[in-house]
């Protein structure tokens, strides 16, 4: 081997960092996936409490006589909206998981 590719090879080593891992690329890759993990998570319970509303309480009874009271359209529009938001970025997280698919 002569002294240039020995230069070279201890230069695109010394790059690459500690056991040839780039780091920093793992450090964003787990910063990103925390971000996307809570906004999903977050979006998601959004809409089970928009899809909760106007349904009767813990207790099993409804409040007052007669037919229980309904869900305003809006937070029913939303709650599906958001519902749908978090399964839609579940189903691609799967399609970047799994080769098969692309």
């Amino acid at each position: 081997m002569s002294t240039t590719s020995l230069l070279a090879a201890a230069s695109s080593s010394s790059a690459a960092g500690f056991l040839g891992v780039d780091w920093s690329s793992i450090a964003e890759v787990c910063v990103v996936t925390l971000v996307a993990t809570v906004a999903i998570v977050n979006i998601f319970s959004v809409g089970l409490r928009l899809l909760s509303i106007g349904s009767p309480d813990d207790g099993g009874e409804i409040a007052g006589h007669g037919s229980p009271p309904s869900r305003p359209a809006a937070a029913t529009l939303g709650g599906y909206v958001c519902v749908g938001i978090g399964g839609a970025a579940v189903l691609y997280g799967i399609y970047l998981v799994v080769p098969l698919f692309h």
